[in-house]
C-alpha cells in the first residue's frame, strides 16, 4: 500500500486524536453539545482551484459496469460520462451523444456520438467501446451487480444474464460504425435518455490487459469523463486531475478535486471547520442542528428511501410484518433521532420526488397520499390476531452495520416496538464489510429479521423502486416473491403509459401494505456542508455531486 502523504498523515492523526479526546474515545456523535453553542465560520482553504471532498468510505467499487452501490458512483460520475449526462440543474442532456433517433414504434434507438471524443489516455472513443460496456454489464462470465439495472431493458438482455438462452451477440446493442450506436429495447422505455447517463463506454483493451484490476489503479485507469485519477490510495484518499481531452474540458474550472475518506463525523466536522476539507457529506444530527440556520448547510433533494428489510422466511405471517410497520413513529425518528427535518417520513414504497405518471408535474406521493398510517391499537390487533397478544413471545433481531446515527435509529425503534407493541428486539451490530459481503455476508445470507437497506431510484418512475421488491431473478434479500405482484411488474416493463400505469403502481403498493416485505421509514435527501468559496456544487439525482460544474469564488 503506497504511504500517504505526510500533510495529509499528520492532518488525520491530528484531528482523530483530538475526536477521541473530545469523545472519551467513545461514540463518534458524543462529543458534547454541540447544537448549544454558535456555529462557527468555516476557514478559509487555501487550496488554490482545487477542492476537497469527504465520503465515510472509500468507494466499494469503481467499475462502472458493475457498480451498483451509491458510494461508488460519487466517483465514477466525475471519472465517466455516458451517451447522455445531467446537466448542473439536474436535467438530462446529451453527453457523448450528440444526436438520437427513435424508431416509430420506440423500440430502437440510433445514437451519434460526437466528432472528436477521446479516452483521458488520447486514444479515440468509439461507439464500440459503448458496446462492450453495455454487454459487459450483462455478460455472465463477469456477474455484474448493475446487470439490473440494464437487463429489463435492452433486447435479449435477460435472456442472456439471466436465463442463459441468448448469448453476448444477441443482446441488442451494435456499434453501426465508429461515431453511431443502435440499442434495441425488449419495450418502449420513455426514460431510457435517464439510464443512459449511467451506462459508460469501456475500454476493452485496458480490461484485457489489466483485469478486473483495471479500475483500483490510476495508472491503467483509462476513462472518458471530466477528470481522471492521479493517484488512487485505498482507505486514505483518490486525487482526480482534469481531463484535458474530455469533449467539454473548456468549461471545467476545478484543476483537481481529492476524495479524502473520513468516516468519523466528529473528525469530518473538525477537518471541515478548519478548512481542511471543502466539502464533508458524513454530517452528523448535531452538525445538522449546529448549521441548520447557515447557509452553509445544503440539502438536496433524492428520490430514494431508507426501509429496513424483513426476512420473511423467519417473520413469516405478513400481519406481524404489518404490525412493525404501523409501530413505529417515523416523525420522531426523523426529528429527534437522526434530527434532519429535510428528511419526509414515508407511509409508503415509493419516496418523495418520484413523478405520478398521469401528471408528471406533481409527486407521486402528493397525488397518492400514503398507504399505511401509524396505528398502535390497530398493530396489536394485528399481533394478537397472530397468536402474539400485548407482543407477548416475540422478539425480533434488528442488524444493521456500525454507524453511529443507524445504531441510535435501532435502538428508537427498538423502544418504540416494546412501548407500542410489547415487542422484544434483539440489536445486533456488525462491520460493514461483513453486513455487505457478497453472498456470505449478514445481509445477503438471511442471518437477519429485520436488517437496514435503502434505494435510490435510477429514473423518475415508481417502477424504479417497486421493482426493487419483484425477485423474479433470484435477488431474494426478503425471502419474499407474490406471482400478483410480479405480474404488475412485467406489465408496467412493457412500457404502459398515463392512467393504465397509475393504476397498476397503485396495485402494486397496496400489495406492499398488505404484505409488507419491507419497512419504509423516510425518503432520502442528501446533505453536506460546503465551505463559502465553493460555487455551483450540486448533488443530483442518486445524491452524486458533479463537478464538472463547480468553481472556486475569488
Amino acid at each position: 500500500m503506497k504511504k500517504v502523504k505526510p500533510i495529509l498523515a499528520l492532518l488525520l492523526i491530528l484531528l482523530l486524536s483530538i475526536s477521541l479526546f473530545a469523545c472519551g474515545g467513545g461514540d463518534s456523535n458524543s462529543g458534547g453539545d454541540s447544537s448549544s453553542e454558535p456555529a462557527e465560520e468555516p476557514a478559509d482553504t487555501a487550496g488554490g482551484n482545487s477542492v476537497v471532498f469527504q465520503m465515510d468510505t472509500e468507494p466499494d467499487c469503481m467499475d462502472p459496469s458493475i457498480n451498483d452501490y451509491a458510494n461508488g458512483s460519487m466517483a465514477i460520475y466525475q471519472l465517466f460520462v455516458g451517451l447522455m449526462k445531467y446537466d448542473a440543474e439536474g436535467n438530462v442532456i446529451p453527453g457523448c451523444a450528440e444526436t438520437y433517433d427513435v424508431s416509430q414504434d420506440g423500440l430502437t434507438y440510433t445514437f451519434h456520438l460526437r466528432d472528436g471524443l477521446k479516452w483521458s489516455d488520447g486514444q479515440p472513443l468509439t461507439a464500440g467501446d459503448f458496446e462492450y460496456g453495455l454487454k459487459r454489464m450483462v455478460d455472465p462470465e463477469v456477474g455484474s451487480e448493475a446487470a439490473y439495472t440494464i437487463y429489463d431493458y435492452i433486447k435479449n438482455a435477460r435472456a442472456c444474464f439471466v436465463d442463459g438462452t441468448a448469448t453476448l451477440d444477441e443482446v441488442g446493442v451494435k456499434a453501426i460504425d465508429d461515431t453511431t450506436l443502435e440499442i434495441t429495447l425488449e419495450n418502449p422505455t420513455p426514460w431510457l435518455p435517464t439510464l443512459l447517463t449511467a451506462w459508460c463506454p469501456i475500454r476493452k483493451d485496458i480490461v484485457d490487459q489489466y483485469g478486473d484490476d483495471w479500475a483500483y489503479h490510476a495508472e491503467s485507469y483509462v476513462c472518458n469523463g471530466p477528470f481522471v485519477p492521479s493517484e488512487m490510495v485505498p482507505e486514505e484518499y483518490y486525487t482526480f486531475v482534469k481531463n484535458e481531452n474530455y469533449y467539454d474540458a473548456a468549461n471545467v474550472k476545478l484543476d483537481e478535486v481529492k476524495y479524502v475518506f473520513l468516516g468519523d463525523e466528529v473528525t469530518s466536522l473538525l477537518a471541515w471547520e478548519k478548512g481542511e476539507i471543502d466539502i464533508a457529506t458524513s454530517v452528523s444530527a448535531d452538525a445538522k442542528e449546529k448549521y441548520k440556520d447557515s447557509d452553509n448547510l445544503r440539502s438536496y433533494a433524492r428520490p430514494g428511501f431508507r426501509y429496513y428489510e424483513v426476512n420473511c422466511e423467519k417473520i413469516t405471517d405478513p400481519r406481524v410484518r404489518k404490525a412493525l410497520a404501523m409501530g413505529l413513529d417515523r416523525q420522531t425518528l426523523v426529528s429527534d433521532i437522526i434530527k434532519d427535518d429535510s428528511l419526509k417520513p414515508l407511509r409508503g414504497w415509493v419516496a418523495y420526488s418520484i413523478a405520478d405518471p398521469v401528471d408528471q408535474t406533481k409527486d407521486w406521493r402528493d397525488v397518492q397520499g400514503m398507504t399505511f398510517e401509524e396505528d398502535y391499537e390497530a398493530a396489536k390487533q394485528l399481533l394478537a390476531d397472530a397468536g402474539y397478544p400485548n407482543g407477548e413471545g416475540l422478539t425480533i433481531e434488528l442488524v444493521q452495520t456500525n454507524d453511529a446515527t443507524l445504531v441510535k435509529v435501532a435502538q428508537a425503534m427498538a423502544q418504540m416496538w416494546k412501548q407500542n407493541l410489547g415487542i422484544e428486539t434483539e440489536i445486533k451490530t456488525v462491520e460493514s464489510g461483513v453486513y455487505w459481503a457478497d453472498d456470505t455476508g449478514t445481509r445477503d445470507a438471511g442471518d437477519f429479521d429485520v436488517c437496514y437497506m435503502g434505494y435510490t431510484s435510477d429514473f423518475d418512475d415508481p417502477l424504479c423502486l417497486l421493482m426493487c421488491f419483484d425477485n423474479s431473478s433470484g435477488d431474494e434479500v426478503t425471502r419474499w416473491k407474490n406471482e400478483e405482484y410480479q405480474g404488475i411488474i412485467k406489465k408496467l416493463y412493457s412500457g404502459v403509459s398515463g392512467e393504465e400505469r397509475e393504476e397498476l403502481c397503485k396495485q402494486a403498493e397496496a400489495i406492499l401494505t398488505e404484505e409488507v416485505p419491507v419497512i419504509p421509514i423516510y425518503s432520502y435527501a442528501s446533505s453536506a456542508l460546503v465551505n463559502d468559496r465553493i460555487q455551483g456544487f450540486v448533488r443530483i439525482n442518486g445524491g452524486a455531486p458533479r463537478f464538472e460544474y463547480v468553481s472556486i469564488s475569488e
